[in-house]
């Protein structure tokens, strides 16, 4: 199946990234040594989409000033939404009037990984020509704070139970955040609006879905970018051959000769030590991480971005 266009969704206002994210974007946060942003754009090319969006609308001219300078953008086209944001569901709708309401649209958050090859890709959407909203799914613990999807007897979508609403400590199905929509199968709507209302509604048009099982990377907040960037290094000691650890060293977003396997550290002589400065750590202060400027403030499990520290990770 032909994937047109993809959007990766990068317009929120990152306000779980605590107070270096009012100055950072989260889409600008680091994986190592790549943005977060760029290397959505890089998995997004791997799996064939021909034309690249992004829309924007917090921070818009900051993350636009750093990505004129990186080479992945030079083909990307940026869509600022303003003066309000649109919401998911709004900035399906303005690309699909963009290019025509025609084509294949692929649907990326910025902040995590459902990681594919681009082989698996292919596979999971061969023969799926027909469908008019393929939302990607995966089975999450109810204990964890997602809603869980509802699916009738042919396998499609008929409902959201909200989490509050749900018994703990289940599996259920969730949404990933990620599908694949035929825009010339929606009704055209201007302005903000949500997903589920104006794209995936299953009271409009046939909402199927394809349920992953691979690893889950989520840079979504503060809690879990800690959390992920030393899950990164915990795997790369048990398999360095990883599938999504091997497209980090190949888009040099992971530098191997930095990571120091029985400290489990990075570009540092400290234990659990994560260092994306260009000068390695000395120091003795861990666990911590540095994602630019000095390491004078460095606190026990903070996280340091030039002159602000934020001196917990939850």
């Amino acid at each position: 199946m032909q994937i047109d266009y993809c959007l990766i969704l990068a317009a929120g206002f990152g306000t779980r990234m605590g107070k270096i994210g009012e100055k950072l974007p989260k889409v600008l946060w680091p994986v190592f040594e790549k943005p977060l942003l760029e290397l959505q754009v890089r998995y997004a090319r791997s799996l064939g989409a021909k034309k690249i969006y992004i829309n924007l609308h917090h921070q818009a001219s900051l993350i636009l000033e750093t990505c004129k300078n990186l080479s992945a953008f030079e083909d990307v086209e940026f869509l600022v939404e303003e003066p309000q944001i649109l919401d998911i569901g709004g900035g399906v709708h303005n690309l699909s009037r963009k290019v025509g309401g025609k084509g294949r649209l692929l649907v990326l958050n910025a902040d995590q990984f459902f990681y594919l090859k681009p082989e698996e890709f292919s596979h999971l959407i061969k023969g799926r020509e027909k469908d008019p909203c393929i939302l990607f799914t995966n089975e999450v613990n109810s204990s964890d704070g997602y809603n869980a999807l509802e699916i009738n007897a042919s396998g499609a979508l008929c409902g959201i139970t909200k989490n509050p609403e749900l018994p703990r400590d289940q599996k259920i199905e969730t949404y990933t955040g990620n599908a694949l929509i035929n825009l010339k199968s929606l009704s055209p709507k201007e302005g903000a609006s949500k997903f589920f209302e104006s794209v995936a509604n299953w009271d409009l048009l046939p909402v199927s879905r394809i349920k992953l099982e691979v690893d889950y990377w989520d840079f979504g907040t503060r809690g879990r970018y800690w959390e992920t960037c030393f899950r990164i290094l915990e795997r790369y000691r048990v398999n360095s051959n990883h599938p999504f650890l091997r497209f980090l060293v190949q888009e040099r977003a992971l530098k191997t000769w930095k990571i120091d396997l029985n400290k489990l550290s990075y570009h540092a002589d400290a234990s659990r030590f994560i260092n994306l400065t260009s000068e390695k750590y000395t120091g003795t202060v861990c666990p911590a991480m540095i994602l630019a400027g000095s390491s004078d403030k460095i606190e026990a499990e903070g996280i340091s971005w030039n002159s602000l520290v934020d001196a917990t990770k939850s």
